[in-house]
């Protein structure tokens, strides 16, 4: 059977178990054939191995990195000095390819997630410090024998000049959590095709924009939502020939203004792209307060807030994107007559709209079905809130107008029946089908225990 499909027909296969590397180290065993198909998918990024139970597999994939490129004698001597730690190679001289060649993803975390698991110690080395008070006496700690810190830092820098210097397909790669010393001493010459790029600090590109001219998607992830050393992202952005997405992440949920009520530190360069690119993503994040924003060719646009003050109210209701196509709310909603009116500028290009119903303390829910029914004709794809007992009416005219709708899901803020509903929907299509799911949520604010219980219904022709 297996000589019989021919390797697109395995690919097709394959992608199925694209993130499930147990599986797929097992398969690259049954032939050659599928090794080489396989093989890709496990280098595509190899980090991943981070995620799995234990150290052997990180330990694993160290000792086929160096041996397909090896640490300097120095190096090598630096780490074979450490109590209990020796650096192993594969018996064999070369590996079948050079699988760094395939690596098309680098993700910082997962990287130094790595690098943490290879240094540690093997459990049973511990075994004679085990007891730390013997007879009265205190014994030294395993810490005080073996200094991981030391090997995790001289890996971390070798093993990455070693990526940075050989993998020349790099297409995504997250910098979070990595050094200034690495930045300062790393090439990124091999990297000029990337094309997705997230950073958790600005100063990041102070190197990168010399040389990554290509990017077509960066995520700026900082801690408190500002942009020092924002001439390094001016640089940046001038230098990029087709950026289309930019994604806005502040880890902390609190926004830092100025005596004008402005974001501190805002690039002008940064608002200029913004206007002019098709994806945007935003996390408790807000643009300039005050202004009104036409971003002309936005299609998709992603945005998390876990709750809404009224300046980014206020903002959101002066954004206007008459192109958009696919809009998300990952956490609250806005206040739903100000959603209604920002659909309504989409001009009718609207295709899919989901939104994280977090509570039921829901108002205009009529406005806002009554707005998606009017406005949003090639809808595809739908979540939304709805009031049963007063918005029934309006959801058969949407079904009936929005002829293009394939599923949606709906959150009702009272009690409704499944029954009730399929046979409602039925009257309208046949084709229609119900699903119930019951959900529980807390909401912000109150005590662990106290969860609220609500009616999930996702409906599919």
């Amino acid at each position: 059977m297996v000589s019989k499909l021919n390797n697109d027909c395995l690919q097709n296969i394959f992608e199925f178990f694209e993130t499930d590397q147990s599986t797929l180290f097992k398969c690259i065993l049954v032939s050659r054939s599928w090794f080489e198909i396989l093989v890709p998918y496990l280098w595509e990024n190899p980090f991943l191995i981070v995620h799995r139970k234990g150290a052997a597999n990180s330990k694993k994939l160290l000792t086929t990195i160096i041996t397909m490129f090896p640490f300097d004698k120095s190096t090598e001597d630096k780490l074979n000095s450490c109590k209990y730690y020796k650096v192993t190679y594969h018996s064999f001289e070369k590996s079948f390819c050079n699988y760094l060649s395939f690596i098309k993803i680098f993700k910082s975390v997962e990287f130094h997630g790595f690098i943490d698991k290879c240094s540690r110690v093997t459990p049973w080395k511990y075994r004679p410090f085990k007891k730390y008070v013997s007879n009265g006496v205190r014994l030294p700690s395993p810490s005080c024998v073996y200094d991981e810190g030391t090997i995790s830092s001289i890996l971390t820098h070798h093993i990455c000049d070693i990526i940075f210097k050989n993998c020349t397909k790099i297409r995504q790669i997250a910098l979070l959590n990595i050094s200034s010393r690495l930045m300062d001493t790393c090439s990124f010459n091999n990297f000029s095709n990337i094309c997705q790029l997230e950073i958790g600090k600005i100063i990041y590109l102070r190197k990168i924009f010399h040389d990554c001219k290509n990017i077509k998607k960066i995520t700026i992830n900082t801690c408190d939502g500002n942009f020092n050393n924002s001439d390094y992202l001016i640089n940046f952005l001038r230098a990029q020939q087709g950026l289309k997405a930019i994604h806005l992440l502040n880890r902390s949920n609190c926004f830092e203004f100025n005596e004008f009520g402005q974001l501190k530190r805002f690039p002008k360069e940064l608002l200029i792209q913004i206007c002019s690119i098709e994806e945007l993503g935003i996390k408790n994040f807000m643009l300039p307060y005050g202004q009104d924003y036409i971003l002309s060719k936005l299609k998709r646009l992603e945005i998390t807030f876990e709750k809404w003050p009224p300046r980014v109210v206020n903002t959101f209701q002066n954004v206007s994107c008459p192109l958009l196509e696919v809009l998300i709310f990952h956490d609250s909603l806005p206040p739903l007559d100000v959603l209604a009116e920002f659909i309504e500028n989409t001009k009718g290009h609207l295709q899919c709209l989901h939104m994280k119903l977090v509570n039921r303390e829901y108002y205009n829910t009529h406005l806002l079905l009554e707005t998606i029914t009017k406005s949003c004709p090639k809808i595809i794809s739908l979540s939304t809130v709805i009031n049963i007992t007063e918005d029934l009416i309006l959801l058969k005219n949407l079904l009936i107008s929005c002829n293009e709708l394939k599923n949606f899901t709906l959150v009702s803020i009272n009690d409704m029946n499944q029954s009730f509903l399929q046979d409602q929907l039925r009257m309208i299509n046949e084709n229609w089908d119900v699903i119930h799911e019951r959900c529980l949520i807390r909401e912000a604010g109150t005590r662990p225990n106290m969860w609220t219980r609500f009616n999930k219904f996702h409906i599919k022709f």
